[in-house]
């Protein structure tokens, strides 16, 4: 390939060495031409990044009764750890290094299967903070803030339904990439104890968005 691209002929024989020892008059297996070579680079996510790129990551936290009771010490939102449960560990060692390739430090934080006051109605994606119009919250500090009063305010429910969240998400980073301004990539972190309900949704979902600067963790 790297002869073709520097070569200025676009034709080039097959030989086949084998048959070339043996036969006298063998000439060639064949002729290939060369109709177009071209030389792509592939930039790493760490280029895009360097290069001014600016990272918005939403959070998606999972308040399905599988967790347990918050009460339980056994409850993966147990709200009596010292040193914070498994869910605000996770998100702690993950913002963390977030945080500083966010430009506005800014979060949307959401939750879903959760049953919401006053009526316990099933959400799959709820504001943390209970602000549905800005679900914005301020730092690492603030989604730890919010999903605080979340625990105490909203009953664990379910299924553990996630394609509505990660539709949101790819509306945001659909907007993003039709935008003239700086470039944006978007991050759904999703923390969750177990498998989605709704996977085949969750997958069409995810089919959908492969197209726009996004990614998923979960």
């Amino acid at each position: 390939v790297r002869e073709a691209v520097v070569s200025t002929q676009s034709t080039g024989e097959l030989i086949n060495p084998k048959k070339q020892r043996k036969k006298k008059k063998y000439q060639n297996s064949g002729v290939i031409r060369l109709v177009e070579c071209r030389v792509e680079r592939f930039y790493t996510f760490l280029d895009y990044v360097t290069g001014g790129l600016q990272l918005n990551c939403t959070i998606a936290v999972d308040f399905t009764g599988s967790n347990g009771d918050p009460q339980s010490p056994r409850s993966l939102h147990y709200i009596g750890a010292p040193e914070g449960n498994q869910y605000q560990q996770a998100w702690l060692a993950i913002g963390n290094i977030i945080q500083d390739y966010d430009s506005d430090k800014l979060f949307p934080a959401f939750g879903f299967g959760g049953a919401l006051p006053p009526h316990g109605q099933v959400s799959f994606e709820f504001a943390l903070n209970g602000n549905a119009a800005n679900p914005l919250v301020p730092g690492v500090q603030g989604v730890m803030d919010a999903y605080k009063t979340a625990l105490l305010n909203v009953g664990l429910s379910g299924p553990t339904n996630c394609a509505p969240m990660i539709r949101q998400v790819s509306k945001m980073a659909m907007s993003g990439a039709q935008s003239r301004a700086a470039q944006n990539y978007y991050i759904l972190l999703i923390l969750t104890d177990g498998q989605f309900t709704d996977i085949y949704d969750c997958i069409g979902a995810i089919v959908e968005a492969s197209d726009y600067p996004m990614s998923i963790i979960i």
